[in-house]
């Protein structure tokens, strides 16, 4: 067995392991991007419960993301401590999935072509919903803004929000019509 053939076969298990945490990195960016979806339309429609919750959802996935980057790094420092000791910096995973060899090599490099895409998408759809929330928040402010306005003409509110003391609001409700 040539030294080639033996690292490589070093490599197999740890090369499965990123194989697994690299599916399960895109199941999980697949999740994040249903819940931007969510969030996107909680937005349109102003559903500030289902906004919430939704972000709710997103942080427990963009966590399990965050774990599995973890793990993730660890194998690949002891593929690098196996394969390149005297390396600077870690492999990259198509320095890994070159050492590891037929058929791992294949399947490290379509995971991690699909894992890159599946971030850019994220980051895309995730840059739209924000602009999408902070207009929002825009067109809030602007309504509160016009109704604090309104509001301090009549003489019901001082300048820092709070009822004048004295006050009285006269209402009459029209229950005929």
């Amino acid at each position: 067995m040539s030294s080639s053939d033996r690292s490589a076969q070093q490599l197999d298990e740890p090369a499965e392991r990123l194989i697994r945490i690299l599916a399960v990195q895109i199941d999980r960016h697949r999740e994040l991007l249903s819940c931007i979806g969510r969030k996107r339309q909680a937005i349109r429609v102003a559903a500030i419960d289902a906004m919430t919750a939704t972000c709710q959802e997103e942080h427990v996935i963009v966590q399990q993301i965050g774990d599995l980057e973890k793990r993730r790094l660890e194998v690949i420092g002891r593929v690098t401590e196996l394969v390149a000791p005297d390396a600077e910096k870690p492999l990259t995973l198509a320095e890994i999935a070159r050492a590891a060899g037929q058929p791992h090599q294949r399947e490290l490099e379509a995971l991690a072509e699909r894992l890159r895409e599946a971030i850019g998408t994220v980051r895309r759809e995730s840059s739209v919903v924000r602009a999408a929330a902070e207009a929002l928040s825009r067109h809030m402010s602007g309504i509160k803004q016009t109704v604090n306005s309104a509001l301090s003409r009549v003489g019901l509110y001082e300048s820092r929000g709070r009822i004048a003391v004295g006050a009285q609001t006269a209402l009459c409700v029209d229950m005929t019509s």
